[in-house]
């Protein structure tokens, strides 16, 4: 499941995190990738563990995840790694690869359920770059607005196309869900959308009652706390 979240940062939250990129150091991405994974990720990475402004960024960036409804409705989150600011410059690229299904979280770690991208560059200022996310129905392509976001499932292939103009500037982290079955998840997800329409179209209908109980029933059979 691909869900796009349009200004998941706003403008004030961009300007913070610009803030802290400005203050920062960048240091080769490879560092934080293990295995084979290590030899096809040409990026750099903002050096967070030096930064002053680290505890800020994660605030932030928690806050944004755990307020959001659609965060809540698609990931079901339950804990998540600390983000991490990657920037792509002419040449650099991230080949194919799967992420490792246990990664290092805040406080513990964290299994690697849904992968979240958040947009730091506007798209018109830089070229290639594009985020490709295998699917069972073929190659998913995605460069979206400053701001903007993307949740999608960290267990397919994926990879960063090699940018030839500017610079890509993002967040990425990863997030064990409440639903470790990606299919529920998906029943779940479109519950929510299903009672967002009733909710504008019949706000009093009954049948906005009854998928209210259904999400509430399925998430209490499914949910790992």
């Amino acid at each position: 499941m691909f869900v796009r979240i349009q200004q998941l940062l706003s403008k004030e939250d961009q300007e913070k995190v610009a803030d802290i990129i400005s203050t920062g150091s960048f240091v080769d991405g490879s560092a934080t990738a293990g295995g084979p994974t290590k030899k096809v990720k040409y990026n750099q990475q903002l050096d967070l563990a030096a930064h002053p402004e680290k505890e800020a960024l994660l605030r932030l960036i928690t806050q944004v995840m755990n307020s959001h409804s659609a965060v809540r409705s698609a990931a079901v989150p339950r804990h998540m790694t600390a983000p991490m600011i990657s920037k792509y410059q002419p040449g650099m690229s991230y080949g194919w690869h799967i992420d490792n299904a246990i990664m290092p979280g805040i406080g513990r770690p964290v299994r690697s359920d849904v992968a979240c991208t958040i947009f730091l560059s506007d798209s018109k200022d830089y070229d290639g770059g594009e985020l490709v996310v295998r699917s069972v129905t073929g190659d998913v392509k995605i460069k979206l607005e400053k701001g903007d976001a993307v949740l999608y499932p960290a267990s397919q292939y994926h990879h960063v196309t090699e940018v030839t103009r500017g610079e890509r500037l993002a967040i990425v982290f990863w997030i064990q869900s409440m639903i470790a079955d990606m299919g529920k998840r998906e029943l779940l997800y479109d519950l929510e959308m299903a009672y967002d329409r009733v909710l504008k179209d019949n706000p009093d209908s009954e049948a906005l009652r009854m998928i209210q109980r259904a999400q509430s029933n399925l998430i209490r059979r499914w949910s790992d706390l």
